[in-house]
Formats: structure tokens, C-alpha cells, sequence
């Protein structure tokens, strides 16, 4: 009896052997080749990854692996599939391309005009992130009263990451109008016609559309003349300014004139010297590698030397008067060649020749002459033309011709206002000019930085012509 049921143990337990054989055999036989790490793989977005890292285990050589991913579009999120093949049969793994990285910004505290809509986004600078994203802000805000409040901004990119971070913003009422910028005084010829738009820009403190209008009706391109535009600026808070800006309407030039070319030169010239302050305007020209134009008088030739320096540094000599007394030099035609004949006589015995360019006292306008000599000015324009002279009037002034130590600031004001391409700008070179001489330099690097080269007045520079008075 004991015998059989030992017997009967055994083959229980053989049985039981056989079925786990052949359970193992059957799992080997069955088992994946290739098995993966986890069941789906995140990939991050954008990121460099390698398929065969992702496979855990391979049955056989795992170089005998091939993978098919290119179904996978690592810059766009999504669930796509790779494929991987091993002795003809396909394994698939299920990946998807996730963001898991916060987007990272900074932000900026502002002032916004009261009572107006803000976006979160106006507030935040540098957005990085791999994915789109959106900003926001985290409570419903409003700015409907003056104040200081502190507001939390959101940025949330498309994995659903959120960096939030707080600014300072300040409510306040608008009460600036906007502002305009590149306006010039013009000057042109009868028959032309002005752009005034060209080169103008408006800018306002919250208003990102202000307007800007300009009302020329008051311009008469047929008749010489000057004339005045005015500007007007508006934004949407009802805040007005404007600004006069002056149009200078000549006739037309004489047939040997010349008119200005598309080369951006200014053309720095000095009535008047030689004085005490000539050697540092020559210094100031050195050191900035520039030119100028000295019409010069007789009344200073104690400094006659320095009309020879300039001239031998490369600048230009040119005739102003010998006396510069208006009623000497306008008392007649004749009377106004004397003088010319005096001054470029001196002159010709200092640099060895006659200059040819010339600069009326107070210029082709001036009207004082019509005190000593009715209609002048119309003969001696021509006359001077005549017999082998140009005179060269101006287009910037800096003003300093209004009286003496005239501050340094509004004479660099003065003479930087123009925006022409060709710029003669009338200084004047006496002792009691010392805010001229100061002021020298700003103007100079003003338009250097405007990429205008300075010279001296030559035969093929520009001919500006004001309009005749007398």
C-alpha cells in the first residue's frame, strides 16, 4: 500500500516536471526577440534621441536590429510609433514626443494709461521656450483707477508647463501729446514740390497709433517766398501739439549756378574772422578731420597769419568785405566792388591768388542795404556773376548772428536741424563767438554720425541762393 502511494507520488511529480518543461519550452519558443525598456517612451521635444536605447532586451545579435522611425516628428508633440525588425518580424514601440520644460521669460514694469485694455504679453520680454506659448494674466485685472498694483503674469507653453512671475504696473492718466521727430525747416525752388511727410515719425507715450497731420495749404510753390507749415499730433486720449516748421520758396537759380547733388556733405563756413578764436576753430577742424570756408574781412588783421594757416591746413579762403560797414559797402555798385577789390587784395597777398568766392554782408536778403541804395542787391547778384564771382548765401543758420554768447545749446540746436543732403550752415568767427567755437564740435559729430563728410567750398560745390529783397 505504501509502495503504490509512493508510486503515485512520483508520477505527479514527473507530471508535473513534463508541464513545466514544456511551459518553459513553450515561453522561450514564444517569447518577443526584441522587448522594450517601458511600454510607451516620452521623448522631449526637439531633443537628439537614439531608438536603440530604448530596447531592453534582444534575442540574438542586437546589430541585427533594424528601426523604421521615421514616422516620428521629434519638433511637433504627438504619439507616433517606431519599428523595430529583427529575422523578418516587426516589433513595435508606442513613443510620444512630450514637453516637460517651464518656459522662461523676463518681465517688465510699466506704466499704462488709465482706464485702457493691457495684454499679459506687454509685460514680458524673451520668451524661451520649445514650444508655442501663450501669456496671460493669472486673476482678471483692471486698470480703471490711478494707482500702483502688482499683477501676476502667466506664460503656459503647449506641454501645459507654466512659469509665472509678477510685475509692477502703475495706472496713470495720459496728459502728454505724442511727439514728433525729423522735422526740418525746407528750402527749394519756385515750381518745386515738398514731400512733408517724408522722414517723419510720431511717438507717444501709450497711444502705439497716434496721428499726425500736417496742414501746408499756406505753401505757394509758384511764387517765391517763406512760408509756414504746421504739424499737429493727436492720441487717442485727445492730447494735441503742434509744431511750425518754416519753407523757404526761391527763385529759381541763376543758369552758372550749381544745384545740390545726392552726396550728404556739409559745408561749415565763418563770416567775418580772422579773429582770436580762428586758431581754435582750425584746432576743432583737425581734430576732426574736417574742412571749412573762411569768408574773411579786413577788419582783423592783426590775425592775418591765421587766414594763412587755414589755408595751408586745406581749408578755403573766401571774400566777406574789407570794412563790413553797410553803408560804405551798399552806398552804390562801384562802392561795393572798392571794397571787394580791397579785401581780395589783401587776401592775395597773403595766400598768392585772388579768391572767387564770395559772401555779401548779411547776405543776397538782406533788406539793411535798401536803406543806402534802392534795388542793389538785384545788380550786385548779377554782376558779381558777371565778372568770374559766385556768392554763397546759406541753408542753416546757427544763430549766432543774434547777438553775442549766444548759449552753446541752442546754437548746436540751430545749426543740426536740417536733414538735407547738401547743408552750407552760416557761423561767424569773432572774438565775442566763444559759445560758436564751444558748440563746434556737437554739430560736427552730429552729422558725422549721419555719415556726412565736411569740406571746404569748391568748384563744384552747391549754390545756395537766397531770395533777392532789393
Amino acid at each position: 500500500m505504501k509502495k503504490r502511494h509512493l508510486r503515485k507520488r512520483a508520477y505527479v511529480l514527473l507530471g508535473c516536471i513534463v508541464v513545466l518543461v514544456l511551459g518553459l519550452g513553450i515561453y522561450f519558443m514564444t517569447r518577443p526577440a526584441v522587448s522594450f525598456n517601458e511600454s510607451t517612451q516620452d521623448i522631449e521635444i526637439n531633443s537628439t534621441y537614439n531608438p536603440m536605447s530604448f530596447i531592453k532586451k534582444v534575442r540574438g545579435n542586437k546589430s541585427d536590429v533594424t528601426v523604421d522611425n521615421s514616422k516620428v516628428n521629434v519638433k511637433k508633440l504627438g504619439k507616433y510609433k517606431i519599428t523595430y525588425t529583427l529575422n523578418k518580424k516587426n516589433y513595435v514601440l508606442n513613443v510620444e514626443v512630450v514637453d516637460t520644460k517651464k518656459p522662461t521669460f523676463k518681465v517688465v514694469n510699466k506704466a499704462v494709461e488709465v482706464g485702457t485694455k493691457v495684454k499679459a504679453s506687454e509685460f514680458v520680454t524673451d520668451i524661451k521656450d520649445e514650444t508655442k506659448t501663450k501669456t496671460y494674466f493669472k486673476k482678471n485685472v483692471s486698470f480703471d483707477k490711478e494707482g500702483t498694483q502688482k499683477v501676476t503674469v502667466v506664460v503656459e507653453d503647449q506641454g501645459g508647463n507654466k512659469t509665472e512671475k509678477e510685475v509692477t504696473v502703475k495706472a496713470v492718466k495720459d496728459t502728454k501729446a505724442p511727439l514728433l521727430a525729423g522735422l526740418q525747416n525746407y528750402d527749394t525752388t519756385v515750381g518745386s514740390n515738398i514731400d512733408f511727410m517724408k522722414g517723419i515719425t510720431v511717438e507717444d507715450d501709450f497711444d502705439k497709433n497716434p496721428k499726425v497731420s500736417v496742414d501746408s495749404s499756406k505753401v505757394d510753390f509758384g511764387k517765391a517766398g517763406t512760408y509756414k507749415v504746421i504739424y499737429t499730433t493727436k492720441d487717442k486720449s485727445g492730447n494735441e501739439r503742434k509744431y511750425t516748421q518754416t519753407v523757404i520758396v526761391n527763385n529759381p537759380r541763376p543758369a552758372n549756378a550749381i544745384a545740390p547733388s545726392g552726396e550728404k556733405v556739409v559745408y561749415l563756413t565763418f563770416d567775418d574772422g580772422p579773429s582770436q578764436n580762428t586758431q581754435r576753430v582750425l584746432d576743432i577742424l583737425d581734430r576732426y578731420h574736417a574742412k571749412a570756408t573762411f569768408f574773411v574781412t579786413g577788419n582783423g588783421q592783426k590775425y592775418n597769419y591765421l587766414i594763412q594757416e587755414a589755408h595751408k591746413r586745406g581749408n578755403t579762403i573766401a571774400l566777406h568785405t574789407y570794412c563790413h560797414d553797410y553803408r560804405t559797402v551798399y552806398a552804390s555798385t562801384d562802392a561795393y566792388f572798392n571794397d571787394l577789390n580791397k579785401v581780395g587784395d589783401m587776401v592775395k597777398g597773403l595766400i598768392g591768388f585772388t579768391p572767387r568766392y564770395i559772401r555779401f554782408p548779411g547776405g543776397s536778403s538782406n533788406t539793411v542795404s535798401r536803406h543806402y541804395s534802392a534795388g542793389i542787391m538785384s545788380n550786385l547778384t548779377r554782376m558779381v556773376q558777371e565778372k568770374g564771382y559766385q556768392y554763397y548765401d546759406w541753408n542753416v543758420s546757427s544763430g549766432d548772428a543774434s547777438g553775442n554768447n549766444v548759449p552753446t545749446a541752442r546754437l548746436i540746436a540751430n545749426a543740426t536741424a536740417s536733414r538735407n543732403n547738401q547743408i552750407m550752415i552760416l557761423f561767424h568767427d569773432t572774438a565775442a563767438k566763444n559759445t560758436t567755437v564751444e558748440a563746434l564740435p556737437k554739430v560736427i559729430e552730429h552729422y558725422q554720425s549721419l555719415g556726412y563728410t565736411f569740406k571746404g567750398i569748391d568748384d563744384t560745390t552747391f549754390t545756395p541762393h537766397q531770395r533777392v529783397l532789393n
